[in-house]
């Protein structure tokens, strides 16, 4: 008589086997939550068990049946191209032998793990870009002004600049992105900005095609210094972003614009501009408007 030993997992598994049996009516689901097993493991463990045979109860091992079988010759050849190419990777190999008309012999997965195994990747150290630290603690109006675009329907675009402490504001907008259009856009705004007591000296963008040299330049000619927010940051420029924000909440959705005639645009922005500079309450100014704050800091 053979004798099959079972240990607790096992003997337990034959206990809940044996419970189904025995249950009237059948309730896998309630069994399995008493025994604490998924009711997929039991019915996968029933279909298992052989009454006839206990050993078909018992765990099976996960063990590979066949071991893999390394080449030596071949992890030899790899290796010793890896060391006379340092800097060319599994795919250049992989892709040279099938040019020579060389069938490979493995996937370049296995080339890069042999050559890891034996320390032939060469580790590219990149130096790491210092960030430029950005002026972002303006106290008097005119000394940080944020300007950032918005896009609109029909291949319109809005520009927006904002005084970062009196939170004044100037817009306008225009068929296209262009370097020319952004000059255009700020010669405006210094003329507006003049007229409300404002001094500009530094204007703040992010790196986008339009705010690069010729813009650049024209600052630079006009006194005025500019600082780019880093790579992927729009929440440095969060001032102007938040803006943007209350123009599509409190403007653009409450107001019906015929966004292929650029005139309508700019004529219904200039009444939305007027309305927000000098009658819409801001919390940040503890409930002043853009322009009572200026008036009452220049």
């Amino acid at each position: 008589m053979h004798i099959v030993k079972l240990n607790d997992k096992e003997a337990l598994r034959l206990k809940l086997l044996d419970a189904y049996e025995a249950m009237e009516p059948k309730n896998v689901r309630y069994l399995c939550k008493l025994f604490g097993i998924h009711h997929s493991a039991f019915y996968r463990l029933r279909k298992q068990y052989d009454r006839k045979n206990l050993a078909s109860i018992k765990y099976k091992s996960r063990k590979p049946k066949r071991l893999a079988t390394i080449n030596w010759k071949l992890v030899t050849e790899i290796c010793e191209w890896k060391r006379g190419n340092p800097r060319k990777s599994q795919y250049y190999l992989y892709n040279e032998w099938i040019k020579s008309g060389r069938v490979p012999p493995c996937s370049p997965k296995t080339i890069y793990n042999w050559w890891k195994r034996r320390n032939s990747i060469v580790t590219r150290h990149r130096r790491k870009r210092s960030k430029s630290k950005l002026f972002n603690r303006a106290s008097v109006p005119g000394e940080l002004i944020q300007i950032d675009t918005k896009f609109l329907p029909k291949k319109k675009f809005q520009y927006t600049a904002i005084d970062v402490v009196s939170k004044w504001r100037y817009l306008k907008v225009y068929p296209k992105l262009t370097q020319e259009n952004t000059i255009n856009f700020v010669k405006d705004l210094l003329i507006e900005a003049k007229k409300k007591g404002i001094t500009i000296k530094l204007i703040q963008s992010d790196n986008d095609h339009e705010f690069q040299t010729k813009f650049e330049e024209y600052l630079k000619s006009s006194n005025i210094s500019i600082q780019h927010t880093w790579i992927h940051t729009p929440d440095q420029n969060g001032v102007v972003e938040r803006s943007h924000r209350t123009d599509e909440e409190e403007f653009y959705q409450e107001t019906e614009i015929d966004y292929s005639d650029l005139e309508d645009i700019n004529n219904k922005l200039k009444l939305w501009l007027e309305y927000y500079n000098t009658k819409r309450l801001h919390f940040s100014l503890n409930y002043l408007t853009p322009e009572e704050y200026l008036v009452s800091h220049i």
